[in-house]
């Protein structure tokens, strides 16, 4: 092979890697009577291009710009899709699983091609129709696979968050001390069961903070914002229900905090702080079975 050659063939297969497992703003270069043709724009006349089928996108004409996400076939070819799937190259979803054959288990990850789970990445066996937490991975063969063992590919160590800092959560393994979850794509946290008010379960995406940066730089979550955030939001919110409620609060200190849960979305704890600054306030008072709101004037 020519030096040219060489490097056109190097530099196709690095452009091809590069957005292998991403969406894309991409150009229709040509129009088959089955198939179009995509290429990365402003890559040349040796661009590499992407395979999709045309009842994707019927109305596509050369010259158009679409976006479509590149996978890969049982080839390691790349190809494209205006579906967008659940997760992309290196981000964690639950997805169903929708077969497990001799070979391993395949995920429906949103596309027409399933995602490949491979016995080798199960944190657990999988079972046909249940739901798995797994990330977006190309294997040594540049396919794109997926994995369950998500404490393999993430840290549950990190310095690139800070205390407090809002964040994305994914819900992947119930421990006996709480829930692990994934953190924005990056690491690995821990939510402590006795800070949960609130059923979750695994595979759940919500939102959570940061709430410390342990000495050991391992990373405790929480599903609420600092307590003094809550307190002056939650005290807002107490007065406007009573105002929407003939100025009666039927939730006390008294309540279980299943019920002020469901109620607020707080915990006991933040809601007895609320109350009591709306105490000191004199914007209350507190009954034995409700909370009535002072009327102005009095």
């Amino acid at each position: 092979m020519r030096s040219s050659d060489y490097n056109s063939t190097l530099s196709l297969a690095v452009c091809a890697h590069m957005i292998i497992g991403k969406s894309h703003q991409l150009h229709v270069s040509r129009a088959g009577s089955d198939t179009l043709w995509l290429e990365y724009p402003d890559s040349g006349p040796d661009a590499q291009q992407f395979p999709m089928p045309l009842n994707e996108a019927q109305h596509a004409q050369p010259g158009d710009t679409v976006t479509a996400f590149i996978y890969t076939d049982g080839d390691a070819n790349p190809l494209a899709t205006i579906k967008m799937p659940h997760a992309e190259l290196g981000e964690c979803a639950s997805m169903k699983v929708s077969a497990v054959t001799e070979l391993g288990a395949f995920l429906d990850w949103g596309i027409d091609k399933d995602l490949f789970l491979p016995f080798s990445e199960q944190r657990r066996p999988v079972q046909e129709g249940a739901k798995e937490c797994v990330m977006v991975f190309l294997d040594n063969t540049g396919r794109l696979a997926a994995t369950s063992r998500l404490d393999h590919h993430l840290s549950e160590t990190s310095n690139n968050f800070s205390a407090w800092q809002a964040v994305n959560l994914l819900i992947f393994q119930r421990t006996d001390l709480g829930f692990k979850a994934v953190i924005n794509n990056q690491a690995i946290g821990l939510l402590y069961k006795d800070e949960i008010f609130t059923d979750i379960k695994v595979g759940q995406q919500l939102n959570g903070y940061v709430k410390r940066l342990r000495a050991d730089h391992r990373i405790d979550l929480a599903l609420q914002p600092p307590s003094n955030d809550v307190k002056r939001e939650l005290t807002d919110v107490l007065v406007r229900h009573m105002q929407e409620h003939d100025g009666v609060l039927m939730v006390t200190d008294r309540s279980t905090p299943e019920t002020i849960y469901d109620t607020f979305g707080v915990s006991k704890k933040n809601f007895k702080r609320a109350l009591s600054a709306l105490y000191k306030q004199r914007r209350i008072t507190i009954e034995p079975d409700r909370v009535v709101l002072v009327k102005k004037g009095h």
